[in-house]
């Protein structure tokens, strides 16, 4: 993916807890979810259409884990990502901190680790369960906490 456009951060910004909640409801795969997503994110430089999507490339981030887990690998290397298959559910957890630092830096799509849900029920499919708690870990740096 390419470096984020800084001029369209406002907007991205401000759409960010949308796309979370609409995650957070999503029933499946949602090209038109995938390439918003890609806008928040920084990966496009404008809102685009489903079919933009594919003509550009981007990843099913609602549909395909492995996709999904490159990308998080890639983006958060010794961060260790667990995934449930049912319920469905994701976590990214924190490995290295350091030896003095007993806090959990973990964020999960649905299920905490101390049992609080994010939402009533589980995401629809685990490419949207990961999608959504690496998305939450983004925006803990940025939002106020309401989840």
């Amino acid at each position: 993916m390419k470096t984020a456009n800084l001029a369209t951060w406002p907007d991205r910004q401000r759409r960010y807890r949308e796309i979370i909640e609409r995650l957070e409801t999503a029933t499946g795969p949602d090209r038109q979810l995938d390439i918003d997503i890609c806008y928040v994110m920084g990966w496009v430089n404008e809102p685009g259409a489903p079919e933009e999507a594919a003509e550009l490339g981007l990843p099913f981030l609602t549909g395909s884990l492995p996709e999904v887990a490159a990308i998080t690998e890639r983006s958060l290397p010794g961060w260790k990502i667990e995934i449930d298959q049912d319920p469905c559910d994701a976590r990214i957890i924190e490995t290295e901190r350091d030896e003095d630092d007993d806090e959990d830096i973990s964020v999960a799509a649905w299920r905490c680790s101390d049992g609080r849900l994010h939402m009533e029920k589980p995401p629809a499919n685990t490419a949207i369960a990961l999608t959504l708690a690496a998305m939450r870990l983004q925006a803990d740096s940025f939002l106020p906490p309401a989840w």
